[in-house]
């Protein structure tokens, strides 16, 4: 009992601080608008409303994956996690559903590679490293891609790459995956089940 209440209260409190992130963002999306309706700029007002628009379509893109996991991880990562901004493009249609892996092997795929990489990250004093990550569906297969803007430790570099040769399912393949001290990239095909 007393573990279920501490993975209750731990649970709790990591949704209070997703919700607040989110809070705080949105309202400082609406004080930028209205400091551009102050200074007169409606056409910067215009153009940042339009972004803002492009990310909660892109928000609304991720909490439809059919992969309840990765999308909650997804849309959680940046409020728990303040060294890697993570930012994941969904370039048309994604469905995660249609992959030939089982919906926890693809999490584990997926955000198992995020957080191997966030775990090896050398530790930046000015500002955080950012991973772009593209989701890419197609009629036979889906493509990952992971694109590092940071640097990873020497000393996890070696550890980094057993964990992506060991960790792939059978299914998945690696299209590119560049690895060297200025990038980190890696790109992975997904099998998609005939529907």
């Amino acid at each position: 009992m007393i573990d279920e209440r501490k993975l209750f209260t731990q649970q709790t409190d990591e949704l209070l601080t997703v919700l607040n992130r989110q809070r705080h963002d949105w309202l400082n999306h609406l004080q930028v608008l209205l400091g551009y309706l102050r200074l007169g700029r409606p056409e910067e007002g215009e153009a940042y409303l339009k972004r803002v628009s492009e990310l909660a379509m892109q928000e609304s893109m991720l909490a439809r994956l059919n992969c309840s996991m990765l999308s909650v991880f997804f849309l959680t990562f940046n409020a728990l996690h303040k060294d890697m901004i993570l930012e994941v493009d969904v370039c048309n249609h994604v469905d995660l559903a249609r992959t030939a892996l089982d919906q926890e092997t693809l999490f584990r795929t997926i955000a198992g590679t995020v957080c191997a990489v966030y775990q090896r990250l050398e530790q930046n004093q000015y500002e955080p490293a950012s991973m772009q990550l593209f989701l890419l569906g197609g009629e036979r297969e889906m493509r990952v891609r992971f694109d590092l803007a940071g640097k990873i430790r020497a000393s996890g570099a070696a550890d980094l790459e057993k964990l992506v040769r060991d960790g792939m399912a059978s299914t998945v393949t690696v299209a590119e995956w560049i690895h060297t001290d200025e990038e980190w990239i890696l790109e992975l095909v997904i099998p998609v089940v005939e529907g």
